[in-house]
Order: C-alpha cells, then structure tokens, then sequence
C-alpha cells in the first residue's frame, strides 16, 4: 500500500491549513501519545491525524491554540476514527477540553466481529500484511525535538485507520452488527471518564504488604505517601521514584545507615547520596519507633 506523505504541524499557519483539509474530509483518523510512562501529571504530547491522502502529526507544545481542533472532533459531519477511543477520548477532554462526536472505534469493530488480539498490530498484520515497530512504544513523547524516525512511527498509528474501518465497516454490515457497533461507538461520546485518585490505603494493594508485621506496614504506608509527595513535586511517575518492590524490601530490611542502603535491590543512585539518603532513614526510624497502629483509609 502507497504511504501518504507526513506533515509535521508546529505552527498556527501549517495548522489553520490542516483544519481547512480536515474540514473537508469525511473520514479522519485519531490519535495520541502521552507521557504517562514517564509524568505523574499525565498530558497529549502528540497528536496524530489522517485523512485519506495525508497523514499529520501535530505537536501541541509547538502550536499552542489548538481549540479549532475540538471544532473537527465534535462535528457530528466528520467521523472521527480512533483504535481503542477511550484513553484517547478522555485524554482530550482532559487537556482541551475537547468533546468527541461521530466516533469509529476499530477495536470495538474487531471484538464484535470475532477477534481475539484486538492490538492494532495484530488486526493491520491480518488485513494489510503490515508488521509494526514497536521501538518507541514506551518513548517519553514529551521530549523535544522530534527526530524523523520518531514521526514516521508515530504516523503508522492512524496512517491505516480509514482503509481499515471500511474493511470492518463491510464486515459488520455483512453479518448485520453496524447498527449494534454503532450504539457502542455513540456511547463512547457521552461515557465519563474519570482520573484515577490517589488513595494512601493502597499501599497495602502492593504485593507482599499483607505479609509484613504491623511496624512493617506503618514503614510501607510512609514510604508509599513519600513516593506520592516527590511524584507529584518532580512530576516524574511513581514508580520512577522508587518501584513498588524498593518500597517493599526498605519496609522488610529497615536500613539504619547510608551504607545500608547501597545493599537494598533497586535503590536510585541519588537515595545513595547522604541528604536524600538521610531523609528517608529518618521516615523509617521515625516509624518503626512509634506505637500507633497503621492507619488505613
């Protein structure tokens, strides 16, 4: 199949033409990519487009105003094309405030025809003969500049989209479920989407808390609440700060030095330092010498 050339939108001038294109296309596929794996405060980085002869990667850090954007996506005229539409759905509303009308869901299409692997590389590999790289799927997308293999893996996430929801749009109509599909897909316009809250009583969701003894856990319960509070300081995601299995052995070992530390599996180099060190040997100190019962909420 013939790629459509990439277009990297970084200005309002590339975007105000690449509104007028989406204006007039029917069919216009979706996509996006965070930094998640990377931010505790999770945000779109990137956000991928195609229509039927183009394929576009806009970088909302570089543009800015993108509200014109939410304008295409609600427009009950244009069906937007998404491959699993929920976390990109809500990731929009979240960021811009963007409302999602006329949806194709290609995973929903899938599951409802049959499909046990509902990935978009194992449908694309069934209908197209398309192997997908996976080499920047864990990529932190908030990095810049963008470096040209970076766009042209990115673009492949919706570059099939549309040849891909005519196959299934024929396949579902053939064995008489478009209409059941497109109720599903209608109702990915109006579902809620929540954002996941912080709960400090999930510290003891943390395989092999439930073992430890009660000064074990008053240490993890501490421990999980720092975690949470430098997560959140240094916007970086929790387990980049210390895993679940580091918070696990400091609650079971309980270091009482600096040198202790360098023993612990999966310490960071910047807790082998004496402040960062000191600071979390004190928390552990602290609560392995007082009386209360843990407290769980």
């Amino acid at each position: 199949m013939k790629l459509n050339s990439v277009t990297l939108i970084e200005n309002q001038h590339d975007f105000s033409k690449f509104i007028l294109d989406l204006e007039n296309s029917a069919h216009v596929a979706i996509d996006t990519e965070s930094n998640s794996f990377y931010a505790y405060f999770n945000r779109i980085c990137l956000i991928q487009v195609s229509t039927e002869e183009q394929d576009y990667i806009i970088d909302p850090f570089s543009v800015g105003d993108i509200k014109a954007l939410g304008e295409v996506l609600s427009s009950p005229d244009i069906e937007k094309i998404f491959h699993a539409a929920p976390n990109d759905i809500a990731g929009l509303k979240r960021d811009f405030k963007f409302l999602v009308n006329n949806v194709f869901d290609t995973s929903i299409a899938a599951k409802m025809l049959g499909y046990k692997q509902l990935g978009l590389a194992p449908i694309l590999l069934e209908y197209f003969g398309i192997s997908l790289d996976k080499k920047w799927q864990r990529y932190d997308w908030g990095r810049r500049p963008l470096r040209d293999e970076q766009i042209e893996y990115a673009r492949f996430d919706t570059h099939f989209l549309i040849p891909l929801r005519h196959k299934l749009v024929a396949e579902l109509t053939e064995k008489d479920l478009f209409d059941t599909a497109r109720e599903a897909f209608e109702k990915l316009c109006v579902q809620q989407f929540a954002e996941k809250q912080f709960r400090p009583g999930d510290f003891l969701h943390i395989y092999g808390a439930q073992s430890l003894d009660i000064v074990g856990k008053r240490i993890l319960k501490a421990l999980y609440l720092f975690r949470e509070k430098e997560a959140r300081r240094r916007d970086r995601a929790p387990f980049r700060i210390l895993t679940n299995e580091t918070l696990l052995r400091l609650a079971l070992q309980r270091p009482k030095s600096v040198q202790d530390f360098s023993k612990i599996k999966g310490i960071p180099r910047v807790y082998l330092t004496s402040r960062a060190a000191v600071q979390l040997l004190e928390l552990i100190r602290k609560n392995e010498e007082q009386e209360d019962e843990v407290f769980v909420n």
